[in-house]
C-alpha cells in the first residue's frame, strides 16, 4: 500500500473521532437544554417542601409534617377565678365611686338612684330589688348575679341584655372590672363563695414526676441486670440415710408469727 492509501486511512479514523465528538458535543447541547428549561417553565408552581422533595430522590422516604406551616393560633381564655382570687376590693371600690356612685348607692337599705341599689347584689335574683322598675329585656334573663354573669355583664351591658335602658359603656379593663366585682361581694353578705380558677393542663407532667419516674426505670433496669446475672441457688439434696418424711419436716421452715341595670 503506498503512502496515499496510509494518508486516506488516517483521514478516515481522524474524520471519524471528529464525527463522534460533534455527535456528543451536540447531545449534550440538544438534551442539556431541554433540562435547564423545565424549570424555568415551573417557575409560578408552588414550591416544594422538604419532605416531597426528598421522597422524590429515594424510594423510601417518610413525610415530615412542614415546620414552617402555621400553626393555629391558641385562643386565649380569661380565667376569672385567678383574676378575682388576686382582685383588690379597695381599688374596686374607687373604680365604683368614680363610674357608678351617681347612679347606684350602695348603703344598706338606701334609696335607689337613676339604677337601683347594689348592697347585697352579688348572689341575688336579677332584677328584683323593691321599688326599682327595671327594663323589660333584663327582667326577662332572669337568674341570679353570679360572678359568671356579672362579669360579661358589666364588661359590655349593651351587648349582655341588647335593648336595655343602661347607658353604661361598661368596663373593659379586666383589672378594673374584677376590682368592682370583689368589692361588691364584699358589701354583699350573702355573696357565694368565689370561682375557682381553671384547672392546668393534667396531661402535663411536673418536673419532679418526671424525675421520679426515671429514677424508678433506672432501678429496675439495674435490678434486671443484678437478677440476670446472678446464679441460682439450689437447694443441697437431702442426706441418703434420713427418711423422706423426716427430711420433709426438719428441712420445712419455721412457721411465721401472725402479721397485722346599673342592674337593671
Amino acid at each position: 500500500m503506498g503512502e496515499l492509501g496510509v494518508n486516506k486511512i488516517l483521514a478516515a479514523l481522524l474524520a471519524t473521532v471528529l464525527g463522534l465528538m460533534a455527535l456528543h458535543q451536540l447531545s449534550g447541547i440538544v438534551f442539556g437544554h431541554g433540562a435547564d428549561e423545565a424549570p424555568h417553565g415551573e417557575d409560578h408552581a408552588e414550591a416544594t417542601s422538604m419532605s416531597e422533595q426528598m421522597c422524590a430522590k429515594y424510594a423510601y422516604c417518610v413525610q415530615v409534617a412542614d415546620s414552617g406551616a402555621a400553626s393555629a393560633p391558641v385562643e386565649e381564655v380569661f380565667d376569672l377565678g385567678a383574676a378575682l382570687a388576686s382582685a383588690d376590693a379597695s381599688k374596686g371600690e374607687r373604680t365604683f365611686k368614680a363610674q357608678c356612685a351617681t347612679c347606684h348607692n350602695v348603703a344598706d337599705g338606701g334609696a335607689n338612684g337613676t339604677g337601683p341599689n347594689l348592697h347585697g347584689v352579688v348572689g341575688a335574683a336579677k332584677a328584683v330589688h323593691p321599688g326599682f322598675a327595671y327594663s323589660a329585656v333584663l327582667s326577662g334573663i332572669g337568674g341570679d348575679w353570679t360572678y359568671q354573669e356579672l362579669d360579661p355583664w358589666l364588661n359590655n351591658p349593651s351587648a349582655y341584655a341588647r335593648g336595655t335602658s343602661m347607658s353604661f359603656a361598661g368596663l373593659r379593663r379586666d383589672s378594673d372590672r374584677v376590682n368592682v366585682i370583689a368589692y361588691l361581694a364584699a358589701i354583699s353578705p350573702n355573696a357565694p363563695a368565689l370561682p375557682a380558677p381553671l384547672a392546668a393542663a393534667s396531661n402535663e407532667a411536673t418536673p419532679a414526676e418526671g424525675e421520679a419516674a426515671r429514677a424508678e426505670g433506672e432501678a429496675g433496669a439495674a435490678m434486671d441486670a443484678v437478677e440476670g446475672d446472678a446464679p441460682v441457688e439450689t437447694a443441697p439434696d437431702a442426706p441418703a440415710d434420713v427418711a423422706p418424711e423426716a427430711t420433709a419436716t426438719e428441712l420445712a421452715p419455721a412457721e411465721a408469727p401472725a402479721a397485722e341595670e346599673s342592674l337593671n
